[in-house]
């Protein structure tokens, strides 16, 4: 597994995770411009990421998306509230795919175990990335500790906070 934070901060957040021949971003809080030109300063492009994750519907987690999509058609999956709030924001959006917090998505071999967090919004949720026996956290934006938090952090092997 290999992941790179293209962004994380107020001023935006998004991160990339490489699986086998899966190719994950998860928010887009930065430019399509942005985040193309931060692939490709590792040998990636976004046009190959599989999917655009989005954790919840903050502007510094959701700036992006309407342009992830429209311009590089990347599908993406969020929860219906998040959604809901997200639109407004981002412009129409042909592929979204709905999750329910607690779902566990697939991509391929790689699956995103999907856990909600206490944070400020509709339905936020934060994730473990699995694939071959690997565990990536992506526990960004919690509010505060909960019960979930503690054994998703016990179970992975790495982890961004």
């Amino acid at each position: 597994m290999l992941t790179c934070s293209l962004q994380s901060g107020s001023n935006g957040n998004c991160i990339y995770v490489e699986a086998g021949d899966t190719r994950l971003l998860f928010d887009a809080g930065i430019s399509g411009k942005q985040a193309s030109v931060r692939l490709a300063s590792r040998g990636r492009e976004i046009q190959d990421c599989t999917a655009l994750i989005l954790s919840h519907e903050h502007i510094d987690h959701v700036s992006g998306a309407g342009i992830f999509q429209r311009k590089f058609k990347l599908p993406v999956y969020c929860t219906r509230p998040t959604y809901r709030e997200t639109k407004k924001r981002i412009g129409s959006i042909d592929d979204v795919h709905f999750f329910e917090s607690g779902d566990t998505l697939t991509f391929g071999d790689v699956r995103v175990h999907t856990i909600r967090t206490p944070h400020d919004g509709v339905d936020v949720v934060c994730f473990v990335v699995e694939h071959e026996r690997r565990r990536l956290g992506i526990f960004t934006d919690l509010g505060h500790p909960f019960p979930a938090l503690g054994e998703a952090m016990g179970s992975v092997d790495a982890a961004y906070l």
